[in-house]
């Protein structure tokens, strides 16, 4: 079954105007029709007002899932332009032949391994901060 409607637009309300513009101008490869984008347009309002209804923190939440979502973009940014400077030194002080240290054993009785006795001079920290 189809049913119609018809709708009227003031063209000197601005909201009307730019409604009426969307509707005759739109992108004919991502929207089919104007009645295809009404029709989401409608659902997505009222859908929208619903949740909103339901849930009066539904707004709040996607705006921080909004907000969350760009931190975690803007960190993967980071994170893939600095990591070839980190496997660049990684693979630097690898080439430049670091000492191989065992393990050995440390028994209750003696600690032989102390925070002092480490030296990270001749490692590369330069990635950490730039």
């Amino acid at each position: 079954m189809v049913k119609m409607t018809c709708f009227r637009f003031n063209l000197d309300n601005p909201e009307h105007a730019k409604a009426w513009e969307y509707l005759h101008d739109f992108d004919k490869d991502k929207v089919k029709s104007g009645n295809t984008a009404v029709i989401r347009a409608v659902n997505a309002y009222f859908d929208r007002m619903q949740k909103l209804e339901d849930d009066p923190y539904f707004e709040n939440r996607e705006r921080e899932e909004r907000f969350v979502g760009q931190i975690v973009s803007e960190v993967g940014k980071v994170f893939t332009a600095e990591m070839p400077k980190f496997l660049a030194s990684l693979l630097l002080s690898l080439n430049q032949g670091y000492p191989l240290q065992t393990p050995q054993p440390v028994s209750a009785a003696t600690d032989n391994h102390s925070s002092e006795d480490t030296d990270i001079s001749a490692i590369d920290l330069d990635f950490i901060g730039g």
